[in-house]
């Protein structure tokens, strides 16, 4: 990755690991919203320095071992607003997991899983975690807002939680997925806690016009530096607003997320709707299909 919009496939060496390193074979990696939005503007924390290896949700083969393995994007654990140092470079025939990361959050896949499923384990440790921070309990009606892989993990998470997930917004044919993932389709109106998960301005307002007296907002999805959201003083103070970011997993995220993935409780197979090799990844960033939930890069 030069730049937004550019996105080059080049040849380059081998990584060599390091003492505690631990080099991948990559199998296959996903895409994402995260990767869609770095393509388009840049991303403040994902990609640092540029040019830069490009992809982070990946399953594959440890070279050294033979075994079949999943890794998170870092080793963070709870950051609190704190630097985090980022792994990228899944759009790769290989992918180095570094010592710092190999040791906490690198781990064997469940046999019969498929790649392209155990892939999914970071951006389902996110959402575990964003359940977690909204403190989702038994009966609480949470809104969704959007229908995207994100939202449709949410929605499972949400449901596996206690909640009765309602998914607002999105396209027709993401709404009629929302049912295989534990969620039903609404207008969010008065929900005990809503979700942001559309990364939009107007769904970041319309957020906190959904929630209930007494309820909570979880911001789930970034959005540029500089970016302002519109607060009623009143609401917020007279009706005990609470309003919360979550970003990012702590390693215990992402062993829950392995094991929610190879339990086949929900069809996550069906969030993976298009494939294509490592050429065909910038014109998919550039154009995503109506279709389009996420795409397995085959190396």
């Amino acid at each position: 990755m030069y730049g937004p919009g550019d996105l080059r496939l080049e040849e380059v060496p081998r990584p060599e690991p390091g003492p505690g390193d631990v080099l991948v074979q990559v199998e296959g990696a996903l895409t994402d919203g995260t990767d869609l939005k770095a393509f388009r503007r840049g991303h403040p924390i994902l990609l640092g320095e540029l040019p830069s290896p490009f992809g982070h949700e990946f399953c594959g083969i440890d070279v050294a071992t033979g075994r079949r393995v999943v890794a998170a994007n870092s080793a963070a654990g709870d950051e609190r607003g704190g630097a985090l140092e980022l792994l990228n470079g899944a759009y790769a025939e290989y992918v180095l997991v570094p010592e710092r990361i190999a040791s906490v959050n690198l781990l064997p896949v469940p046999p019969g899983l498929a790649a392209e499923v155990a892939a999914m384990v970071e951006p389902l440790a996110c959402c575990l975690r964003g359940v977690e921070r909204a403190e989702v309990e038994q009966g609480d009606r949470v809104a969704v807002l959007g229908a995207g892989p994100i939202g449709l993990m949410l929605s499972a998470c949400v449901t596996d939680a206690g909640g009765t997930a309602e998914v607002v917004g999105g396209r027709p044919e993401r709404r009629e997925v929302v049912p295989a993932f534990g969620g039903v389709t609404g207008d969010g109106e008065g929900a005990d806690v809503v979700i942001e998960a559309a990364g939009t301005e107007a769904a970041w307002q319309r957020a906190l016009e959904l929630v209930r007296p007494g309820g909570t907002v979880l911001y789930f999805t970034g959005r540029e530096a500089g970016a302002e959201l519109a607060v009623d003083a009143h609401r917020l103070h007279y009706e005990e607003l609470t309003l919360r970011g979550a970003f990012h997993h702590a390693p215990r995220h992402v062993r829950t997320a392995l094991v929610f993935l190879a339990s086949g409780a929900y069809p996550w197979e069906r969030l993976v709707t298009h494939r294509v090799g490592l050429e065909g990844v910038a014109a998919l960033l550039a154009d995503p299909p109506r279709d389009y939930l996420k795409a397995a890069v085959i190396p």
